[in-house]
C-alpha cells in the first residue's frame, strides 16, 4: 500500500532518505517496519518483522516488566536489529509505547534496549502516540474535509485523536489495551458476560468527556477510523464469516464494521474459551488470548460514542512514525539543516 500523503515533504522529496525504518516496541509485540520512499514521497513496505512478547499483560498484572520479560525483550530487540542491519536503512526511529511508558522500570528497560539496537528509544507519551497513529490512519483511509475521529486499539492502551489532514485538534490515550486488560482481569480462559461488563465499565470511565469533545470540535462520531492489531483481526474474522471456505483476505484496509456486527463479535468471543477462539476461521493465533478483551473494549467504545460504523485502517503507529520522521527530515533539508 502506498501512502496517500505523497506530499509529506513537498519540495525536498528528491533529497529525502530512500529507505526508512521504525522499531515499534509495543505492549503486545516488538515490531520492525522498513519502507522504501518513492520519488513522490509515498511508502512501499519492504520488510516486516515481529516478536510476540505481551509485555502489556505483565505490566497490567504487576506494574513492572519482570526480569524474564526484560530478558525476552532484549532477545527480541537483538533479532530485529540483526534483521535491519542487512536492509541498510537511511533513517531509523525507535519508539516505545504504553507497556514501557507505564511500567515502573520502563525507562530503564528502554535505555537498555537502546544499547541493544543502537538507536535511542523514545518513550512517547499517550498524546504523541495518538498523533502518530492518526498520521498513519489519514494516510491509508479516506476521510471527509470535516474533522474525523481516529482510534488505535493497542495492547497496552487505546489512542484517540480528532482532526483532519492539516490539523490535529485533540489527542489522548486511555489505559484499556487488549493485553493490558488481559493481565488486569486475571487472564481467565473465557471472558464471559461479567468480564465483558468489567471491560465496558473501564472504557466508559476512561473515555470520560470524549463524546462531548468530539461534538464540540465538529467531528462525526458516527464514523470512526480504527487501527491496531485487534481491529485488523476482528475485520478478518468478520470477512471470513461472510465468505466461509474462501481464501483469507489479503487486505482489510477500509473494511467497514457496523456497530451491530462489532457487538455480536464481542459477545461471541467473550463466550468462547481459548481453544474455540483458536479454531475460528481467520483467527491469528497470536491474537487468540487477548482478542475477546479487545473486542469488548471496541464494542464498549462504539456504544459510548454512539458510533454507526468503524472503518479499518491497516496503517497506524508505525507508518505514522515513518511519515512523521520523513517530514521532519524533509523540513531540515529544505532549510539547509
Amino acid at each position: 500500500m502506498a501512502s496517500g500523503l505523497g506530499s509529506v515533504a513537498a519540495g525536498s522529496v528528491g533529497r529525502m532518505p530512500v529507505r526508512a525504518a521504525v522499531y515499534d516496541l509495543g505492549s503486545s509485540s516488538f515490531q520492525l517496519l522498513v519502507c522504501d520512499v518513492a520519488d513522490d514521497g509515498s511508502l512501499e513496505p519492504v520488510a516486516r518483522s515481529r516478536a510476540a512478547l505481551e509485555l502489556g499483560a505483565a505490566v497490567g498484572a504487576t506494574g513492572v516488566v519482570p526480569p524474564e520479560r526484560v530478558a525476552a525483550a532484549r532477545r527480541a530487540a537483538r533479532r530485529l536489529a540483526v534483521r535491519l542491519h542487512s536492509l541498510i536503512p537511511d533513517t531509523t526511529v525507535a519508539i516505545a509505547t504504553a507497556a514501557l511508558r507505564d511500567a515502573v522500570n520502563g525507562a530503564a528497560v528502554a535505555a537498555e534496549l537502546s544499547g541493544v539496537i543502537g538507536v535511542p528509544v523514545q518513550l512517547v507519551d499517550g498524546a504523541e502516540e495518538a498523533r502518530l497513529c492518526f498520521v498513519g490512519q489519514l494516510a491509508a483511509v479516506w476521510t471527509p474535509p470535516e474533522p474525523a475521529v481516529g482510534v488505535d486499539l493497542g495492547g497496552g492502551s487505546m489512542e484517540m485523536a480528532i482532526g483532519h489532514e492539516h490539523c490535529l485538534l485533540a489527542a489522548a490515550s486511555v489505559p484499556v489495551g487488549a493485553t493490558r486488560l488481559l493481565g488486569e482481569l486475571g487472564e481467565p480462559d473465557r471472558l464471559g458476560d461479567r468480564g465483558r461488563a468489567q471491560v465496558a465499565e473501564r472504557v466508559r470511565h476512561s473515555v470520560g468527556g470524549w463524546p462531548a469533545e468530539i461534538d464540540r470540535l465538529g467531528a462525526d462520531r458516527a464514523r470512526l477510523v480504527a487501527s491496531g492489531g485487534t481491529v485488523r483481526a476482528l475485520a478478518r474474522l468478520a470477512t471470513a464469516r461472510a465468505h466461509p471456505g474462501g481464501a483469507a483476505r489479503a487486505s482489510v484496509n477500509q473494511v467497514e464494521l457496523p456497530a451491530g456486527q462489532i457487538d455480536e463479535l464481542a459477545g461471541t468471543l467473550a463466550g468462547m474459551g481459548l481453544a474455540a477462539r483458536l479454531a475460528l476461521p481467520g483467527m491469528p493465533a497470536r491474537r487468540a488470548r487477548s482478542i475477546a478483551y479487545g473486542a469488548a473494549a471496541l464494542s464498549a467504545l462504539v456504544d459510548v460514542l454512539g458510533t454507526d460504523r468503524v472503518v479499518v485502517s491497516e496503517w497506524g503507529l508505525r507508518e505514522g512514525a515513518i511519515l512523521d520522521a520523513l517530514k521532519r527530515v524533509g523540513a531540515e533539508l529544505g532549510t539547509g539543516a
